[in-house]
Formats: structure tokens, sequence, C-alpha cells
């Protein structure tokens, strides 16, 4: 069945140590056309140097690249682990220097940064020292997870292309609040266990739950006085229900994000 939609490219980041992550992110994005873009309207087209540049001479070999295929994306997902890569004359590797410029454009950047086993003897410290070095530079921007598994990776990357793409615009521009809402999407219990959400969990006392409301709305019931300031900067609207009582109320596309604060299934009841 044909269909008109925008096509966004989406570049691959990355230095050499993990190709693995850079096939799982592509099958990811192949995954996301194939459940959403018919709805959406949109169609991802992952872009990789190694098959969307040609040999030019003239230039460094980074500023081809940029040439070629970085300025003609509109947004990038990258992988790292041990490694940052090598510089290019202007930056510290080819990646930073691809990561930099969407920055600076105000373009969505997913970053995932590998948590898995390696033998320490093939680890170059120099280049780990860059790679940590670099993170910290960027704490803040962006979109920023870790995984254990490519598993583990394809997950989060598909949980947060599902949110991001809700917040894409044509010029593919994302809001601040849904880039906290995709963060907030894969945020394990564990991770949260020192931040507001687990204390909140422990004052609650009460069973929290999402409830059905309208076609396109839901509720939270239960006591949610603990999670108040983290529900109202996740612009849900408190109310009076249907049957006299009050809860916040929310849109449905944000169900997971909800649930994520909340610590709760995503998942509505009936009541």
């Amino acid at each position: 069945m044909s269909f008109s939609a925008t096509v966004l490219n989406v570049l691959i980041a990355s230095p050499s140590d993990v190709p693995d992550e850079r096939q799982a992110v592509a099958q990811a994005i192949y995954d996301w056309n194939a459940l959403h873009s018919v709805e959406q309207g949109k169609v991802l087209l992952p872009v990789r140097w190694e098959t969307h540049s040609a040999p030019a001479m003239g230039e460094r070999p980074q500023g081809i690249i940029n040439s070629q295929v970085v300025r003609g994306c509109d947004m990038l997902i990258g992988c790292f682990w041990t490694r940052l890569g090598s510089p290019t004359g202007e930056e510290d590797s080819g990646t930073v220097e691809e990561i930099r410029y969407f920055l600076k454009n105000n373009k969505p950047v997913m970053l995932y940064f590998a948590a898995k086993q390696i033998d320490p003897n093939a680890i170059n410290p120099k280049q780990l020292e860059k790679l940590n070095e670099f993170r910290s530079s960027i704490r803040d921007k962006g979109i920023q997870e870790s995984y254990r598994s490519i598993d583990e990776l394809r997950e989060k990357l598909s949980r947060h292309l599902t949110i991001v793409m809700r917040g894409v615009s044509v010029d593919t521009s994302v809001p601040f609040k849904v880039v906290k809402e995709a963060k907030a999407a894969t945020k394990s219990p564990a991770e949260d266990e020192s931040g507001k959400g687990a204390e909140a969990r422990a004052k609650s006392g009460e069973d929290v739950r999402l409830v059905d409301y309208t076609e396109k709305a839901f509720i939270v019931r239960g006591n949610t006085k603990a999670f108040k300031d983290q529900l109202k900067e996740a612009r849900g609207k408190w109310m009076k229900t249907r049957d006299g009582d009050h809860a916040w109320m929310f849109s449905k596309r944000h169900i997971e994000a909800i649930a994520a604060i909340l610590g709760v299934p995503s998942t509505l009841s009936d009541k």
C-alpha cells in the first residue's frame, strides 16, 4: 500500500568498536517504520558513512563525510563502548564532530553507552579517558542511556523512538519535555533508587494505578501526593472526575512516561 510520508534521515554514529550496535540501531529503525510509518506519515531512513559516502579529493576525510552525509541528516543515534575514535583535525573524533554539529543545530541526538564486560587487556586507557571526558562534557544534552546487551539497546531505542517521533515536527525539532519523557520511559527502578521516584513510591502508601478515562485520556488514581511535582512537571491536569473524586489526567500518548515516573505497569485498568 502506498502512502505519503515525510522521510527523515537518521545518522548512525559511532567509533569502530561497536559494529553489532550499528546493525542493531538500523534494525530498530526498520522496526519503527513497520509499526508506525503509515500512522504517523513519517519514514526513518538509516544513514551510515560506509553506505552513503563516496571517495573524494581536496578536503580532510571527516569534512567529506560532513558534506556528503552528516549535513543532510535530521537526527543522530550514537553508540559508544570503550573508544572515542580518532582525531579529525577539529575534534577528538569523527563521531564527536558529528554529535556537536547536531547539538549546535538543535537536531535530535540520542546516545547510548555500553556497560558490557570486556577483557581489561583490550582497553586503550587513553581512549577510555577521552570517552569519559566527552560524556561528562555533554551530560545534560540530548537523550543519553546505558545498556548492558544488544537486546537492551534495541528495547531502549525502540521506546525512545516511539516517544521522540511523536514530538518531532516537520523541521525535526524536539521539545525539551519530549526529551524528559523519553528519559523517564526507560529509567528502571534500580536506576531510580536514589531519586525522587523511589522516595515518592516509599511515601505513597496506597495503590497507584493508571485508569482508562476517555478515548484519548487516562487518569492516575490512588495516593499521588508524593508525585505531585513530577506529575505537574509532566503537564498533568489536576481535575474533578466524573465520580466526584480528583485525579491527574494525561493524554494516552504519555502512558509509558507516566508509568515510569510512578513505577507502575504501563497498562490501563477500568477503575
